[in-house]
This record gives structure tokens, sequence and C-alpha cells, in this order.
């Protein structure tokens, strides 16, 4: 008897199990098994503090499903969103041919051991890149210019005309807007930023300088990037338990009077010192939308700052992020499998090429 091809699709409060089988319908029309499964938390706010726990400590922070392991037995293809997808979960099932990740990021899926067994792993590029890009620069003149801090205090009874950078309010043109990171979300941010005639410049050791200069942008170093940046805006990974990419070091070094911008990841941070820093006016403000612990407790020394601006970990959070995330993850595969476009493979090894050529055979849209 022919084999019949299964994936299993993990999803959970954000990405449901229902609106994934939904998505990956043309699979089970072309005549895949689509099997869905759920993970995680019935609440949006719980999920998000797993996610958190995952994006500090990796994939063995917390357990898959329970039921994900007879749910393999016989599958060819995982795809999870925020499941956490182990090393001791794959050497269990060393037969898979490849593991999606509905998500940018993927601290949730032990690539390495991925890699290891041979198992490639397949991300998801462009998912919240529009989104976050647009946030970042939101974000940018809301804290330079006082936006939400006027709204809070006119709701409050007041009227405010003064601010913690009166005097030094800047113009975005005046400025030079440092990022680190050169992915998908800061190429687009440093297209945006066009518009505002101000220098953008771009620290990422990982990317050709002449990458950075073909979008406008100039390429830096660590050093002069923290010393010349007016706005410092993240946009870069962080690997579970590696130091923060601003240390206290790295903030004392920062321009005085400049502002951090940061949607990318909390752990690129270190918190403790931020708010230091914020507190004797080294910085004149921040605008965080990720932070180490969500929701901030009563008492964390960030609220207590009046030069801060701070969201709820949002900027990800549009219609077209919800819809979209399935279908670019689809699109990425197939650029992939018809030898198009190799990015969205993280964890590249000639090992691997068997497996994809396996899955390519068994691909509606590879086999035309």
């Amino acid at each position: 008897m022919e084999h019949q091809p299964k994936v299993v699709v993990v999803g959970d409060a954000l990405l449901t199990p229902e609106f994934l089988a939904e998505s990956f319908a043309p699979l089970a029309e072309s005549g895949w098994e689509v099997v869905p499964c759920r993970f995680g938390p019935a609440t949006l706010h719980e999920l998000d503090e797993q996610l958190l726990v995952l994006e500090r400590e990796g994939a063995d922070a917390l357990p898959a499903p329970e039921e994900l392991d007879a749910l393999l037995a016989d599958a060819d293809l995982l795809i999870v969103h925020i499941c956490p997808v182990s090393a001791s979960l794959l050497r269990r099932h060393p037969h898979l041919l490849a593991v999606g990740v509905l998500r940018g990021g993927y601290e949730n899926v032990d690539a390495a051991g991925a890699r290891e067994l041979g198992i490639p792993v397949i991300h998801t590029l462009g998912r919240t890149s529009e989104a976050v890009s647009d946030f970042t620069i939101g974000m940018m003149l809301a804290e330079i210019r006082n936006i939400a801090r006027c709204h809070a205090d006119i709701r409050g009874g007041g009227w405010p005309k003064e601010f913690p950078n009166t005097g030094r309010i800047p113009e975005m043109r005046e400025l030079t807007i440092g990022l680190a990171g050169f992915g998908e979300i800061g190429r687009l941010v440093v297209k945006k930023l066009g518009g505002f005639g101000c220098r953008v410049q771009v620290y990422d050791p990982y990317v050709p300088d002449e990458a950075i200069a073909q979008s406008g942008a100039h390429p830096v170093g660590l050093d002069e990037w923290l010393a010349t940046s007016d706005i410092v805006s993240l946009h870069s990974r962080h690997s579970a338990g590696s130091p923060p990419l601003l240390g206290a070091d790295e903030l004392a070094r920062m321009k005085p009077g400049a502002y951090l911008i940061n949607t990318a990841r909390a752990s690129l941070i270190d918190m403790e010192a931020l708010a230091a820093s914020l507190q004797e006016r080294h910085l004149a403000g921040a605008a965080l939308d990720v932070f180490d612990s969500e929701p901030l407790a009563p008492g964390h020394p960030l609220l207590a700052l009046d030069n801060v601006t701070l969201t709820s970990h949002i900027a990800f959070d549009t219609e077209a992020f919800y819809k979209r995330s399935p279908f670019l993850w689809w699109s990425g595969m197939n650029r992939l499998l018809e030898g198009a476009d190799k990015r969205v493979w993280i964890n590249k090894d000639e090992r691997a090429e068997g497996r994809l050529e396996r899955l390519g055979k068994l691909w509606p849209a590879a086999n035309g």
C-alpha cells in the first residue's frame, strides 16, 4: 500500500489548531493527512508568559503536549508555532523529514539538535516584519515627542507643557538612527525611515557591509554604533543563555542623551542596568514593547520612571499577522524545495539535503 504522507500541525491560543488545519487544507487536498494538535494554555496572556520562558531558556524549558509523541510516530512533517521542539523529542522521531516553525524566531525549536539528526528546520520570513517595523517608528516618535506621556496626563486631568526632554526635543531629520540587526525587520525600518531625512547606521556583524550600504544605510562597528547613535533600535535575535547585547558597560558607552527602542527581545538588554541609566538621565528615554517578565510586576523600577514609553508586547499585533503566518511559511517552503531561496532553512547541513528531496517528492507545489 502506498504511504500516505502525514503532517502534524501544533497550534495554540494565538494560532489555533483549527485555523492551522484549515490553512494547510491544500496538503489534505493533495493526499496528505493533516493532524492538528494543541499546545499551551487557553489565554494569550499565559501563552505570552510561556513564550518568554522559551525565548530565555530554550526548547527544553517546557514540555510538548503529551499526545505529540504518538501523533509523530508515523508523521513526515511537524509544523509548530510556539510549541517547544526539544532535541530529545526529535531523537524519538528521527524519521521526520523537516520541522516547520510559523515564526521568524525559533527559540522554541532546538535547531542544533535537529541538525545533528539531519532534520531541516524551516522558519517563516516576513511574518511580523511590516507590523513591527511600523510599530518601531511609532515608538521612536512617541518617546522623543512625548506623545504617550501627554495623552496619559491629559486623561488624568492635566495639560502638560513640560517633559523630561523639554528644551532638547529633537526632529527626526536631525538624528542618527542606529539599528542593531539587518534582517527582514531591520531592512524595512531603514526603508521607512527614508522619508524622515535622518542618517541611518546599522550594526550587524553577520551581514556584509555592501548589503547594508545598498539600502542607503551606513555599516558601522559596535563602538561607533554605541557612541554616535541618537536613537538605538534593536532588531537582533538572542540565543538562550547568551549575554545581553546591551549590558551595563554597553549602556554606559551609548551617546549621552540617546534614546533606546526595543521591539525585539527583552533579553537583548540588561533591564536593571537600563533602569539605572534612565534614572540617572544618561539616556534621555526608552520605548519598550518587550520585558524580562510580563506583565510588569507592581514596583518594577521602569514603572517609577517618567522617561519611558511602555507597551504590552503588541508590536506584532495586526490582522495581517494572523492570516499571513501559514501562507508565508508555505511560500518559503515552496521556494526552498524549488531551489530558489534557502534563507528559510536555518540549520543548513548537506546531510539533510536528502530529506528535502524526499519531502519535495511528496510536496504538491514541488510536483506542480
